[in-house]
């Protein structure tokens, strides 16, 4: 046998049923249909909400012809109907008027047409399949799961791959295990080489046994070897790539790591810090982009940039040595290397005996599995923990067993959820990306462009031409939108084998309007102008009508008042998208007559401190209306000042999962937990990492510069 037997994308390794893949992807009847409650075309389908295929139009001619009213929500409809919709019709045809647009939106075409409904799960593998591009087909997998190959039970791998064994594995076998189990799995085998086998094997397992513990340090131990990078969060996939750098020791290297402390227990941070040090103790250069104070006070040299965000930032307020920038009064950063930066401000909720609580019982979610786990209502509560520990399995599985309790369905991850006699809705604010067109921005997501286009139709420049407030959108065809883009303001270009990129529109230069638009102004601003307002600006102008100023005052609130409101949302990071859904989440919470529970993972991951106190004040104007938050947190200063603390682990993966401290953080304060050290020394004023040498008194050897 030869390595290419192992390699599952080898024609000597791979399965021969699933090409290596482990499976195929299939669509789901509960990812097509996330939400049963509501009608069909009224948010209880998201894929029928984005279809763009003319097989639309087939439903509701379906729909009138078998006499079933589409305004009942989903589950009410009839089973057969639903299976119509969801698996087609077969050989019944159904006869339609099609009208849909063009490729590229520019026109739109009518047709009748008479055929068989194709059903939503044919519909959405049929788009995938016919994908060219991997971003194409990223698109369609919010819909799809990846079922397993029965012939290889998922691994990918052919009879004879999955026939060999050393130290007991199969090669599937091996890299379906943890990164610390495979060393014991080394271990063992290096001790049953005899002495032939160990004048081959000794160097490969050496030479394992290093890259296993460079992820070992850099707080990675807990993942599988098979991992799949889609998988990774940001911060795990970044020291994935850093690992794979430091196991080729090479020296005059730049690497460049953005905010690789993102996702990380301060106890995890200790380990990042060491690695850092040895890159550049081996001859290479280290560049951070980095947030935490913590990390900053050991470099050898801080680049400050200020002195504000977006439009108000891109100066070099420090170049210079961290007591250099703790110097310097100008720079924001420089105050908290000071330790002259404000520390968190909250007023505890403590949890009395009228406290309400929900309550997870049964839990079994991934690593986690616990018998009882409880939440305070109307109260702030931080699940902490080493990486891996399964705080996001705990807040996933509370997200989806609160909303099926709500909905009277049932989820695998909980058996049985109680305590939801003050919780009347679930908004998991996560990192997911907002939208993946430029359509999509803050003044659509947060509705704010609703009320907008409502002002601009009442001017007495769009009531002599006759256009309400749907011609003053980028989304509806025939209005005052560029038609060359669509509205997008860019045009889209295949580039085939490569991912597709936005490009100006040459028609409106990037504007989303026709020049007509542009002659109706409301306060003297042109529709596409206020686009260009950042969130603070249009807050400050459009004090009036109140709803709009609520709206954009949320958005800014959660300090986000630098963006565009018209910003594309895929030039949004993870942590500014999370912020506006949040800011939407307190809008809601404000809203609503019944109270919600709000689950955050990772808030404040990746901000400046002074942005950490904006996104706890927000959090408190959602208990301050009655609702109960939820957040999953590494930040110390976050945990401290919560009204209560579910402390996971004690190790990761399956070392963790189980609650080892709960209570206010002065309790949990007193545990013997890696978190619990950490609250001990924020609370007496100590830093939290250990002090490392730098060579910042002599400055860089050699400055790097254009």
């Amino acid at each position: 046998l030869t390595t290419a037997h192992f390699d599952r994308y080898a024609p000597e390794g791979g399965c021969a049923d699933c090409h290596g893949m482990g499976g195929r992807w299939q669509a789901q009847e509960d990812l097509i249909i996330t939400h049963p409650e509501l009608p069909l075309f009224e948010g209880a389908s998201p894929w029928y909400a984005k279809w763009r295929s003319g097989e639309h139009a087939f439903v509701p001619a379906l729909a009138g012809k078998r006499g079933v009213d589409l305004g009942r929500p989903w589950r009410s409809l009839p089973e057969e109907f639903r299976h119509c919709v969801l698996y087609g019709t077969g050989e019944e045809k159904v006869e339609a008027t099609v009208d849909m647009p063009n490729k590229n939106e520019t026109a739109r075409m009518t047709y009748t047409s008479i055929q068989p409904l194709r059903g939503a799960i044919a519909e959405v593998e049929r788009v995938f399949m016919n994908a060219r591009t991997p971003g194409a087909k990223q698109r369609y997998l919010p819909y799809m799961r990846k079922q397993p190959c029965g012939a290889c039970g998922g691994s990918g791998y052919d009879r004879v791959a999955r026939s060999v064994r050393l130290g007991g594995l199969t090669y599937p076998d091996l890299l379906a295990v943890e990164v610390r189990e495979v060393r014991d799995w080394a271990e063992r085998v290096a001790d049953d080489l005899d002495v032939r086998q160990r004048e081959v094997g000794e160097p490969l397992l050496q030479d394992l046994g290093r890259r296993l513990g460079i992820l070992d340090r850099l707080g990675l131990a807990h993942l599988q070897l098979s991992r799949g990078a889609a998988t990774l969060s940001g911060g795990e996939s970044q020291r994935t790539r850093l690992a794979a750098q430091l196991s080729t020791e090479l020296s005059g290297i730049v690497f460049v790591l953005d905010e690789p402390g993102t996702g990380l227990h301060p106890a995890d941070k200790a380990h990042l810090l060491d690695i850092a040090l040895e890159l550049r103790e081996a001859g290479n250069t280290v560049l951070l982009v980095e947030h935490d104070p913590e990390l900053i006070a050991r470099a050898d040299w801080v680049i400050d940039m200020g002195p504000g965000a977006g439009r108000l930032g891109g100066e070099v307020m420090v170049s210079g040595t961290p007591s250099d920038a703790a110097a310097d009064p100008t720079s924001l950063t420089g105050r908290y290397l000071a330790g002259e930066g404000p520390r968190m401000r909250r007023n505890r909720r403590p949890a009395g005996d009228d406290t309400g609580w929900v309550e997870l019982r049964g839990l079994r979610a991934h690593n986690v599995t616990a018998d009882l786990v409880r939440f305070p209502t109307g109260r702030l509560t931080c699940v902490t923990g080493v990486s891996g520990s399964g705080k996001s399995s705990l807040l996933g599985a509370l997200g989806a067993g609160v909303e099926a309790a709500l909905n009277g369905t049932a989820t695998d991850a909980v058996r049985e959820v109680a305590g939801l006699a003050e919780v009347g809705w679930v908004g998991v604010v996560d990192q997911e990306p907002l939208g993946r067109t430029p359509r999509s921005n803050p003044a659509t997501y947060s509705k704010a462009f609703d009320i907008v286009r409502t002002l601009f139709a009442g001017t007495d420049a769009a009531r002599g031409r006759g256009v309400d407030a749907s011609w003053f959108s980028f989304n509806t065809a025939g209005g005052g939108r560029c038609e060359t883009c669509a509205g997008h303001g860019r045009t889209l270009v295949d580039m085939h084998f490569l991912p597709d990129v936005w490009v100006v529109c040459d028609a409106c230069e990037g504007r989303r309007y026709k020049p007509e638009a542009s002659q109706i102004r409301y306060r003297g601003l042109a529709i596409d102008q206020v686009l260009e307002l950042t969130v603070a600006e249009a807050a400050e102008r459009f004090s009036e009508p109140r709803r709009l100023a609520e709206t954009l005052g949320a958005v800014d609130r959660v300090g986000l008042g630098y963006l565009r409101l018209g910003q594309s949302a895929t030039e949004l990071s993870g942590g500014e998208a999370q912020r506006l859904k949040l800011a939407s989440a307190i809008q809601r919470g404000s809203a609503s007559r019944k109270a919600g529970l709000v689950v955050l993972d990772e808030p404040v991951s990746g901000l400046h401190p002074s942005d950490v106190q904006r996104v706890v004040d927000a959090l408190d104007v959602l208990l301050d209306s009655g609702n109960t938050v939820v957040v999953a947190d590494h930040d110390i200063p976050l945990a401290a000042s919560a009204d209560w603390v579910i402390d996971l682990g004690p190790g990761a993966g399956p070392d963790g999962g189980a609650v080892v401290a709960e209570g206010t953080p002065d309790t949990v304060a007193t545990a013997d937990t890696p978190t619990a050290g950490f609250l001990r020394r924020y609370a007496a004023g100590l830093p939290l990492l250990e002090a490392r040498e730098t060579r910042a008194a002599g400055g860089p050897e050699r400055v790097l510069s254009r």
